[in-house]
């Protein structure tokens, strides 16, 4: 199967540095440019699915790129980013305050720190992973897109190219990015990683 990873597109808390775990905000006027520019980069590579997470933000993205490529959008719950709890909404700063103990945590062993009220990494990986892996069965020789988010898709980015999973903050996921990967029966090669070459010439000021 050949994976081509989407990761949504920009939103007012991405702008404002807020954590955005299952919340529903939707994306920016900038976040629909950016998903028009990806459904054109993806007619090249004319994935024949399309799967999402049932998401706002999400879902305000694949439906532009499912029109651009005349694919059906099929929505997918275990693709949703990792439910950060009482986070929800908070500033790397209003985090630190309010609950230093799991920042600590966080920052020094991330796969160990359980959002407060939500999630830990480890879950997020298993039910991502277990997705991709219904979806190889049903398109093993298939081009294949995903949209999902940053977190979900760095763990399984972890998965995939057989990194530890304590590793995983070491990798960047942007918004708006594509990530290519060629799974085989016996083994996965990395084509393009955060690929953002789409969205050249989209001035910052192309914001609500």
């Amino acid at each position: 199967m050949n994976l081509i990873l989407v990761c949504h597109r920009e939103t007012q808390f991405n702008l404002d540095g807020r954590a955005i775990g299952n919340n529903p905000v939707g994306l920016n006027a900038r976040g629909r440019l950016q998903a028009l520019r990806t459904a054109e980069a993806l007619v090249s590579l004319m994935p024949i699915a399309l799967y999402t997470r049932p998401l706002r933000r999400a879902l305000e993205t694949a439906p532009i790129i499912s029109q651009r490529l005349g694919v059906e959008v099929c929505p997918c719950d275990n693709l949703k980013e990792i439910n950060v709890g009482l986070l929800d909404g908070l500033t790397q700063d209003e985090m630190w305050q309010q609950y230093p103990d799991f920042m600590r945590t966080w920052s020094s062993d991330g796969p160990t720190a359980v959002m407060p009220g939500g999630e830990y990494i480890l879950q997020v990986q298993k039910r991502a992973w277990d997705t991709i892996e219904e979806i190889k069965g049903l398109h093993p020789e298939d081009n294949v897109a995903v949209v999902s988010h940053s977190f979900t898709l760095q763990v399984l980015m972890c998965r995939l190219i057989g990194m530890p999973l304590s590793n995983f903050q070491r990798l960047r996921v942007n918004l708006a990015s594509m990530t290519q990967v060629e799974m085989g029966q016996d083994s996965t090669t990395l084509v393009r990683y955060n690929d953002q070459c789409h969205l050249e010439g989209l001035e910052d000021g192309e914001r609500d």
